[in-house]
């Protein structure tokens, strides 16, 4: 119950377990993400969007594909370069993203309760420093 990667795996399924009871069943946490990218950068390509998301290509072309799916995003020319496409919000993209906040907002709470503001925190600090450094130890293709 000391190994770092035993423990991130553990804490990765309380995380899921929690998404599928607090937050939604329908719409997942990239797929959060990625409705969250396009709230603040609309009209982005997907490689940008995977970029911004921590998406690898077939997962955001995944989830990219499901969320169009429902009619959350939609595909546009891109004015500048007919010969690609960037995403954009739906009206029910917003919607679902704005739903879907509130609860993962509780979510978030449910998962630090443990612990003391002060601690939660250092908590999000300390993780964001592991996520940096294991992202320059990541091979660049």
């Amino acid at each position: 119950m000391t190994h770092p990667g035993h423990l991130a795996r553990r804490l990765q399924q309380a995380s899921y377990a929690l998404w599928s009871t607090i937050v939604s069943d329908e719409v997942t946490a990239p797929q959060f993400v990625v409705l969250n990218v396009l709230l603040a950068t609309p009209c982005i390509d997907q490689r940008t969007l995977g970029e911004r998301a921590s998406l690898d290509r077939s997962t955001v072309a995944g989830v990219v594909g499901r969320l169009a799916g429902r009619g959350y995003l939609k595909r546009l020319r891109d004015p500048e370069d007919g010969r690609r496409y960037v995403l954009e919000l739906t009206d029910a993209g917003r919607e679902v993203l704005l739903a879907v906040g509130r609860r993962t907002a509780a979510m978030n709470r449910a998962l630090l309760a443990p612990l003391s503001l002060e601690e939660q925190d250092q908590f999000i600090k300390l993780m964001q420093r592991l996520v940096e450094g294991g992202e320059r130890l990541r091979p660049r293709p």
